[in-house]
């Protein structure tokens, strides 16, 4: 919800006006945490009161509470002084939308949903209001997404919407009025309230999308309703299950990657990885024809590798916050696959970086192949040669780590996560 006022041109008095606002929503008490900045609190007036002041100074004043419990509700509250149409800024968020649609909460939490709004508007002017799913919003075309003081105009019709006065006035309040919904009430100030069902959960369904379309076109008579179904049925199929066929040995990091982009590209995401699979490891030869050690110290050899390489890893990995590199699991390995290709270091990094990280990737991936699969070290004076004897194989980590920082999709080709599951086939086939 946005609206033009500034409560705090009161002082404390209109900053407790808000506080009370919150606190009269029902379920507020499950608001127990409050976050400004970094800093994360339990919630009291008290500690609103002492953020307030820290901040009050600068103009700008944003907060959040949240629930420490499941499921999720996080409210966002942000004030600016020098915002004329939206100083005061107030967001709801309930997480995952599946509770929305739990059988018998779905009437609950749209009478709460409702109750907030409309207490809103008998205590705040309003300039403009939504209600509806975040990631089917993050697809459309309205500005808000990206910036929530932009210019506030009817780029789309959600399930829930709240037009101030001026926005009413400008589309005509007999037009507004008139919108096919099903509820349109006027609110204190001059505002309108609009409902385009009855509940949010089935705000994908065919339904849901032909009323969101007649209501938006009902505004905005210069567009067509067959181009605005289309537009909503395009970010429907979103929302429809797809399956997955990903390749087993690179799964891990595929997902990874699907659940990074999010919901809105998911199912592009899936269709690509379904028909993804990577190049065969070629990175190992017979055990026989490997060749033996030439290093001076072999122990002292694989103590480089091991101590001094692979921690290199462990905290370049700690520094781009990727912890799981530390564990002794599959799902290490894929964490660190998903960031060196996320990150794109294979393209991002110059010929000397790779130079670098090369010793540090192949010695963790060895150590995998050591600890887990009992493999020993076999140390060369070149590292590419140095080898992992696991069975009848030798198996080259440090190769397979110059192949996989190549280029900007090297890391999924060439994969930690591949490279170990065939080395584990090879002893284990049965896993």
């Amino acid at each position: 919800m946005h609206s033009p006022a500034y409560p705090v041109e009161q002082g404390a008095k209109g900053f407790e006006k808000i506080l009370d606002f919150i606190e009269s929503m029902e379920g507020s008490g499950s608001l127990d945490t409050l976050l400004s900045g970094k800093r994360r609190r339990k919630y009291s007036r008290k500690a609103v009161r002492e953020m307030f002041l820290e901040q009050s100074s600068e103009g700008h004043t944003s907060f959040a509470l949240e629930c420490s419990n499941a499921p999720w509700m996080g409210l966002w509250i942000s004030l600016s002084e020098k915002e004329r149409s939206g100083r005061l800024f107030v967001s709801l968020s309930l997480s995952p939308f599946s509770i929305v649609r739990q059988p018998g909460a779905v009437e609950d939490h749209t009478r709460r949903i409702l109750s907030w709004v409309r207490n809103f508007a008998s205590l705040f002017p309003v300039t403009y209001g939504f209600g509806h799913s975040s990631t089917d919003f993050s697809m459309g075309t309205n500005p808000l997404a990206e910036d929530p003081f932009a210019p506030y105009r009817v780029d789309e019709v959600y399930w829930l919407n709240v037009y101030g006065p001026q926005m009413v006035s400008e589309m005509g309040r007999e037009r507004v009025l008139s919108t096919p919904a099903s509820v349109v009430e006027e609110l204190p100030g001059g505002a309108v309230l609009l409902l385009t069902r009855p509940t949010p959960a089935d705000f994908d369904s065919e339904e849901a999308r032909q009323a969101q379309a007649r209501a938006l076109v009902h505004l905005r008579p210069e567009l067509k309703l067959e181009t605005t179904l289309e537009t909503l049925h395009e970010r429907s199929r979103v929302f429809v299950p797809i399956p997955v066929h990903f390749d087993e040995d690179v799964a891990d990091i595929l997902h990874k990657k699907v659940a990074f982009e999010g919901l809105e590209n998911k199912r592009r995401m899936v269709e690509r990885f379904n028909l993804y699979r990577p190049p065969p490891v070629s990175e190992w030869m017979p055990a026989q024809q490997a060749p033996a050690p030439d290093v001076e110290d072999v122990k002292q050899a694989i103590d480089t590798y091991e101590r001094l390489y692979a921690e290199q890893l462990v905290a370049l990995m700690h520094s781009q916050k990727v912890p799981e590199a530390t564990e002794g699991t599959l799902e290490a390995l894929a964490a660190v696959d998903f960031a060196l290709w996320h990150l794109g270091w294979g393209e991002r990094f110059s010929a000397e970086e790779k130079e670098a990280l090369i010793p540090a990737l192949g010695a963790w991936l060895g150590m995998y192949l050591v600890s887990a699969l009992g493999g020993q070290w076999v140390p060369r004076r070149k590292l590419e040669e140095s080898a992992v004897r696991v069975g009848d194989r030798a198996w080259l980590p440090f190769l397979r780590a110059r192949h996989a920082l190549q280029h900007g999709e090297a890391p999924l080709d060439y994969s930690c996560s591949q490279f170990f599951r065939q080395a584990r086939r090879s002893v284990q086939p049965a896993a």
